[in-house]
């Protein structure tokens, strides 16, 4: 538009001129706030799809872990109810005076999963719902889990927040560990004393370095590139959301892949 003024006052143009000047100005200021509309649409959009993944997310992980806790209390009904005729059993044994069998029976029946309490790995009742999933994820790749949160330091955290960060810490740090042989993932979520910074640690195994070795990158090791990223972009969101800070890095010599987080607690 300031190119067009710039030209008719330089310029001696015709009443037509003039008019088409006018009109493609007009044209030009309607398109840019047509464009501008539907930018702010589908960020709008965009943010609400958003947010349904993540409660999505958030009612699945809880989902998961009130199953968990019904199959343990139905196994653990049935164990009790068969606790009579395991005792039957082991009265017969008694009678043949065989103790290496009386001992095996009553090792295999104390080391029964229906006899373990449900996994407990802290407080907050959300966090614990999605910890408790990866956990049962790790056990069927073999994959030690490994966690040591303090009390009530994550209580700070939304929900949908505290989904988006730990599903995608946690997705690509089992990515990462579950092709190795002796693999673990470790968690340690703890407050620095007088300050208001939470510290939040993930230690997993990695076969190899995950950066690049020209960019210091991170790469990925899925089908579709296209859609890599968007994890990592998303943690980075957060901690940003949190005042906070995030380094990564892989040790050569231990083979594993560093994530170190901090978080600040306004009050």
């Amino acid at each position: 538009m300031l190119t067009f003024v710039s030209i008719s006052d330089s310029c001696i143009l015709t009443p037509a001129q003039d008019w088409m000047f006018s009109l493609s100005a007009v044209f030009l200021l309607t398109a840019n706030l047509f464009v501008f509309g539907i930018n702010q649409y589908n960020q709008k959009k965009h943010s609400e799809f958003t947010e349904m993944q993540l409660l999505l997310q958030k009612e699945t992980d809880s989902t998961e872990y009130y199953k968990m806790l019904l199959a343990q209390n139905e196994n653990q009904s049935i164990l009790i109810h068969d606790i009579k005729k395991h005792l039957q059993s082991i009265e017969l044994l008694n009678e043949r005076k065989d103790h290496v069998k009386i001992n095996e029976y009553i090792r295999q029946l104390m080391l029964s999963s229906d006899l373990r309490e449900i996994s407990r790995t802290c407080d907050h009742e959300l966090l614990n719902a999605i910890l408790s999933r990866y956990k049962r994820q790790c056990n069927e790749k073999r994959v030690s889990f490994l966690t040591d949160i303090r009390s009530e330091t994550t209580d700070f955290i939304a929900d949908n927040d505290l989904t988006s960060l730990f599903c995608n810490l946690l997705d690509n740090a089992l990515e990462a560990a579950g092709n190795v042989q002796n693999s673990f993932i470790e968690i340690n979520i703890r407050k620095r004393e007088k300050t208001p910074f939470v510290v939040i640690t993930v230690i997993n195994s990695c076969r190899v370095t995950p950066f690049t070795a020209q960019s210091g990158n991170l790469i990925t090791n899925k089908p579709n590139r296209h859609k890599h990223g968007f994890g990592i972009k998303s943690i980075r969101k957060i901690v940003s959301k949190y005042n906070g800070d995030i380094q990564m890095y892989y040790n050569n010599e231990t083979l594993t892949f560093h994530t170190i987080i901090t978080l600040k607690h306004s009050v």
